[in-house]
């Protein structure tokens, strides 16, 4: 269940109960031109896993998810075969598979480019809800 919902990153904390498994935890920022992997269930295909070269962090600014203010947020584009699917799956140093950020989108005029936030734009709502319980709105569907 969504224990934290936050529509201005589209991030959301999920509470598993009984999952008993280990929890991912945050490389530090990825050098320009670093590899990565890019984990994901793309066009609801079984779990897939492609490789990926990240580029300069940068700030882009758009709307939010229910397109009602503008915001601000600290992404990797990548150069990835990234499809839906893969949106809100990590973005994975493949040495010590600690998670570099959350893969949120495709370039829509750029092949193989897709777009990360960082570990950095993350961190505040992991920590945020990473010990909540309770159910949280995710508000009305777009």
């Amino acid at each position: 269940q969504v224990v934290l919902f936050d529509p201005e990153s589209d991030i959301a904390v999920l509470y598993v109960p009984g999952l008993n498994l280990p929890a991912l935890h945050f490389a530090g920022p990825a050098a320009f031109g670093a590899s990565a992997v890019v984990a994901g269930y793309p066009l609801d295909a079984s779990f897939t896993v492609r490789p990926a070269r990240i580029g300069r962090p940068e700030y882009a600014s758009g709307p939010d998810i229910y397109d009602t203010t503008r915001v601000v947020r600290d992404i990797y584009p990548i150069r990835a075969v990234v499809k839906p699917g893969n949106s809100g799956g990590p973005l994975i140093a493949p040495k010590t598979g600690r998670v570099y950020g959350m893969v949120f989108a495709a370039a829509v005029a750029v092949p193989k480019t897709g777009y990360a936030l960082t570990a950095s734009q993350l961190s505040t709502d992991i920590h945020r809800g990473e010990n909540r319980t309770n159910s949280a709105s995710t508000g009305a569907c777009q």
